[in-house]
């Protein structure tokens, strides 16, 4: 039989939404403006463009030998693409006239503070601009609405009320002119925290008054708000910048198809959500965060924005949650046990599918997830359980039984972690491997029994693997952990997206899969008694299944939102077949050898 690897994911994760989108740049996301390129069809590239998870500035040959861009901002949502026209022009890039030019962000054309960033192919450079400059070079001042807190490009054009007086702006060369307006009342009111509502009568556009301390189009801004209460859900202040200084993505952005998980796009108002860039917390995490570019991959981080603390006397004053002292921080009545395992980096869970009944996954969702490089040809997948071990599949290390030293030496294997695209390593994130061990009972004259390995890293600078968002190790489970038939389970890899296309997927995909009986598993159409008790089925009548390369990775049941290792990917009958489901090495059948080899106690031993 095949042994297979799965990629998939979707079974009945909640659904999420992406508040209202817009098209035009905004100058918090300064990536947005960038080189021109038409395709062969005369159509306009947009970049950058979101593929597969990531963002791109630049026509692409991944799917494709021919580079290819997509003609909307989010290929992932919208599927909407053209090849690149071999000669195309850039009316937004600067060439430098002599292709000798040491370097083309010299002396940096930027104005105003601009950031330059080169362009390699042709040789260019694109600037990111500060939020109150646009153009190419950022020489183009904005106009700066102090009633909404937003500025406004050349050309366009709001009402505002001002000193009760109902006026039509437009901004012109980086300059307000306003003029007064006639007007009727509303007949609904969109403003919010009590301001009252005025339209414009020849534009038919409403526009509102706010209360004092209140701001914004709708007065939904509350920029006098420095600190957050409780957890922040009902912060309405105006810091757009994270704990790293990072500058926040506004909510709308189209660069953020599939991870706004926050309700419905009517309600996103009540959450605080909109156009703006402001932090908010909209599904109640500890306190406000928002989304950011992190290596052109979308990332999310907490806010720079300080709780807010009542003294003995009930004023109000501000005190960063980090600096508290002792006696000041709220205690709970009883010390909660935060897991220190299997929490996936939040807000990245995936609801469409696309491969084999799976999808990319998003970078931080499976954070546990390791490749393994195997000689020079080989590839499985693995799961990080320890801050040193590694759990993989037996079978792995037994791809060629007619070699006279079929198992690889350990220094033919490399293990990375945090790894996104495939084949993309970062050195501190790549380990060597000290030792890996099977367990007693696995033959490679059959190995799809007890097909299990552990792998021990080697040491960097006296420690093995640093924790991060992106690098964690998932949970193993108890010796009475159970999980129902029919229980829906994640499993990811970089494996085959189809049986006949042979090769890796560029991205790491996921997919949900659903736990099959080993009563069902076991009738003679499936796979008899090939299935033992030390193994268990998932996915079924081609819902999703894995495929050749994902091997060794994870099979993960959560409970809450805590991941725990149920299973190995082993084997199966071609990828996706109808009633061929995936087979996997059950994990807790072994909990006593891993935690014998690891050195670690089980937990309820």
């Amino acid at each position: 039989m095949a042994y297979i690897i799965l990629l998939f994911l979707p079974c009945v994760f909640s659904a999420r939404i992406t508040v209202h989108r817009y098209d035009r740049v905004m100058s918090i996301e300064p990536h947005m403006e960038s080189r021109k390129v038409l395709t062969t069809t005369g159509q306009l590239c947009k970049f950058p463009f979101r593929q597969g998870g990531r963002m791109h500035h630049q026509c692409i040959t991944v799917l494709s030998s021919r580079p290819w861009c997509s003609v909307t901002h989010n290929f992932d949502r919208d599927r909407r693409m053209g090849f690149c026209a071999p000669q195309t022009t850039q009316s937004d890039v600067f060439v430098p006239q002599s292709r000798r030019m040491p370097h083309p962000c010299k002396g940096n054309p930027c104005k105003n503070g601009g950031v330059c960033a080169p362009i390699p192919d042709p040789p260019s450079f694109k600037c990111s601009c500060p939020k109150s400059f646009t153009g190419s070079l950022c020489q183009q001042k904005k106009c700066y609405e102090t009633l909404h807190l937003r500025f406004y490009d050349t050309g366009e054009s709001w009402g505002r009320i001002h000193l009760r007086n109902v006026e039509q702006c437009t901004c012109v060369s980086g300059d307000m002119r306003c003029d007064r307006v006639p007007y009727t009342t509303c007949r609904s009111n969109p403003c919010q925290n009590g301001g009252t509502c005025r339209l414009i009568i020849a534009t038919g556009k409403e526009v509102c008054s706010c209360r004092m301390s209140y701001s914004g189009v709708d007065c939904s801004y509350e920029p006098e708000a420095e600190c957050y209460s409780s957890r922040g859900m009902s912060y309405r202040g105006v810091v757009d910048y994270t704990l790293s200084g990072a500058q926040c993505l506004p909510w709308d952005s189209d660069l953020l198809h599939d991870e706004l998980h926050v309700g419905t796009v009517v309600a996103s108002p009540l959450r605080g959500l909109g156009e703006h860039a402001y932090c908010r917390n909209p599904e109640g995490d500890k306190m406000p965060w928002c989304y950011t570019l992190n290596d052109n991959a979308i990332s999310w981080e907490y806010c720079d924005v300080p709780a807010c603390v009542t003294s003995p006397s009930f004023s109000r004053r501000m005190i960063p949650s980090n600096a508290l002292p002792d006696i000041e921080k709220p205690r709970p009545s009883r010390p909660a046990k935060q897991p220190v395992c299997g929490k996936k980096h939040k807000k990245r869970s995936v609801a469409k599918g696309r491969i084999i009944g799976g999808t990319a996954a998003m970078p931080g969702s499976h954070p546990w997830m390791a490749a393994i490089y195997i000689k020079q040809s080989d590839f499985c997948a693995g799961t990080l359980v320890s801050s040193c071990w590694v759990v993989s599949a037996a079978h792995c290390f037994f791809r060629n039984s007619t070699s006279p030293f079929p198992s690889p030496l350990k220094s033919q294997i490399r293990v990375v972690l945090g790894q996104h695209i495939f084949n993309i390593t970062d050195p501190d994130t790549t380990f060597e491997v000290e030792k890996y061990i099977f367990p007693k009972q696995f033959s490679v004259f059959n190995p799809t029994l007890h097909d299990i390995v552990l792998i021990k890293l080697k040491k960097k600078n006296g420690r093995c693997v640093r924790r991060t968002p992106f690098i964690r190790p998932i949970c193993l489970p108890d010796k009475d952990t159970t999980f129902p038939d029919g229980y829906c389970c994640a499993i990811s890899g970089w494996g085959n997206t189809d049986e006949m296309k042979p090769g890796y997927s560029t991205v790491l995909q996921e997919a949900g899969v659903r736990l099959i009986s080993n009563e069902v598993c076991r009738k003679p159409d499936v796979y008899g008694n090939h299935v033992t008790t030390d193994m268990v089925c998932a996915g079924l009548n081609g819902c999703r299944d894995a495929c050749q390369a994902d091997s060794g990775g994870p099979l993960a049941c959560a409970k809450g939102d805590v991941s725990f290792l149920w299973g190995i990917i082993s084997w199966g009958e071609g990828c996706g077949r109808s009633n061929k489901p995936g087979v996997y090495t059950k994990v807790v059948n072994y909990i006593d050898w891993i935690y014998s080899v690891i050195k670690r106690k089980p937990k309820n031993s």
